[in-house]
C-alpha cells in the first residue's frame, strides 16, 4: 500500500512539497547528491508500452527514492516522454523545461521499440538522463561501432551545482571484441574532466563485472579484495564497500550469469573519481514481480536487471 501511495503522488501531481529542490545538505565544501539508475529493458521486456505498468513502476520508486539524477538504459522514446511528464508533473525537476536529455542507439537491423507485431513501431531504445538541477549543455558521444547498435555516453553538465559537476550514463556493448574500445573512450572522457577539475558521476549498463580485468584500469588500486584485485585506475564504483562482497558489491541483474560471493552478475555500475568522493553507498534493489504484464496481460519481471540506487558525497573545489 505504501508503494501504491508513492506511486500516484507523482502519477496523480499531488502536491510535493515534500521534494526538496536542492542536493542533501552536507558539510561545508561538500555536496551530497542521490543517483537512480535502471537499465528497463523498454523493448526486450515491454514492447515500448507505456501502460503495462513500466512507466508507473519507474515513478513510483522514483517517488519514493527521490533522487537528484537519473539514469535509464534500454528506454524507449514513448517511455521516456512519459516519464518526464510524470516528473514534470510531480514538481521534481528545478526547471520543468530543462531537466531531460534522451540520446538514441540506433541498430543495425532496424530494430525498433514494439516491432514485435503487436502495435505501431517507434524510434529505437536508448539512454537517458534527467537532472533535478538544470543542465547548462550536453554531451553526445557515439562509442566505438560495435557492428550492432551506436553505443552512446550521454552526460550533462551543471554549472550551477559546485564543483564542475557533469552526470552521465552510458550502455556499453555486449559484444566482447569491441568492449575495450567502448570502455576506453568512457574511461577517457571522464578522466579528462576529472583532470581539468571536475566532478563526474557515471551510472549505466557496463555489461562487465568488477573483477573483470577489462575494469582493472577503472578501479582505484585501493579496491583491493579477493573478489576485485590488480586495480591501476582512478575510480570507485558506489558500491564497492558493501560487506556482502568486499570490493565487488551487489548483484544487479536477475539472470544465469555468475557474479561473485555467490550472487548472479554485476554489471550495473556507478562510477566517481576516488579523489573527488568524501563517502558513499549504493544499493540494488530487487524488482518486483507483479507490476509489468505482457502482451497477454501476463505479469513479468519489468526488467532482468535491478535498480541501482545510490548516494556519494563529494567534494566541491
Amino acid at each position: 500500500m505504501k508503494t501504491f501511495v508513492l506511486m500516484l503522488v507523482a502519477l496523480l501531481a499531488l502536491p510535493a512539497g515534500a521534494v526538496p529542490a536542492v542536493a542533501s545538505p552536507a558539510a561545508p565544501g561538500t555536496a551530497t547528491y542521490r543517483i537512480w539508475h535502471w537499465n528497463v529493458a523498454g523493448h526486450a521486456n515491454n514492447f515500448g508500452s507505456t501502460a503495462n505498468g513500466l512507466v508507473d513502476a519507474i515513478l513510483g520508486s522514483l517517488s519514493h527514492r527521490n533522487p537528484d539524477f537519473i539514469s535509464l538504459n534500454e528506454v524507449c522514446p514513448d517511455q521516456y516522454q512519459a516519464v518526464l511528464k510524470g516528473l514534470q508533473a510531480a514538481g521534481w525537476p528545478q526547471s520543468a523545461t530543462n531537466f531531460a536529455r534522451f540520446e538514441p542507439m540506433p541498430d543495425a537491423n532496424a530494430d525498433l521499440c514494439g516491432n514485435d507485431g503487436g502495435g505501431p513501431d517507434q524510434d529505437p531504445y536508448g539512454v537517458a538522463v534527467f537532472s533535478r538541477f538544470a543542465p547548462t549543455g550536453t554531451d553526445r558521444i557515439t562509442l566505438p561501432y560495435d557492428g550492432d547498435k551506436a553505443r552512446k555516453l550521454l552526460c550533462v553538465p551543471v554549472a550551477g551545482q559546485p564543483g564542475g559537476l557533469r552526470f552521465c550514463t552510458t550502455h556499453i556493448t555486449f559484444n566482447a571484441t569491441y568492449k575495450t574500445a567502448q570502455l576506453n573512450t568512457v574511461r577517457t572522457r571522464m578522466q579528462d574532466w576529472t583532470t581539468t577539475g571536475g566532478t563526474v558521476i557515471t551510472a549505466g549498463d557496463f555489461n562487465v563485472q568488477p573483477h573483470d580485468g577489462l575494469l582493472d584500469d577503472w578501479y582505484a588500486p585501493s579496491v583491493a579484495s579477493a573478489h576485485n584485485g590488480n586495480n591501476s585506475g582512478i575510480f570507485r564504483e558506489l558500491d564497492d564497500l558493501d560487506p556482502l562482497c568486499p570490493g565487488w558489491g551487489e548483484q544487479t541483474t536477475e539472470g544465469t550469469l555468475a557474479g561473485k560471493c555467490g550472487q548472479p552478475a554485476k554489471v550495473d555500475l556507478v562510477f566517481v573519481a576516488e579523489s573527488r568522493l568524501v563517502s558513499y553507498q549504493a544499493d540494488a534493489l530487487p524488482v518486483a514481480r507483479d507490476r509489468c504484464v505482457n502482451r497477454s496481460g501476463t505479469f513479468i519481471p519489468c526488467s532482468d536487471h535491478r535498480i541501482v540506487d545510490a548516494t556519494a558525497t563529494v567534494t566541491t573545489p
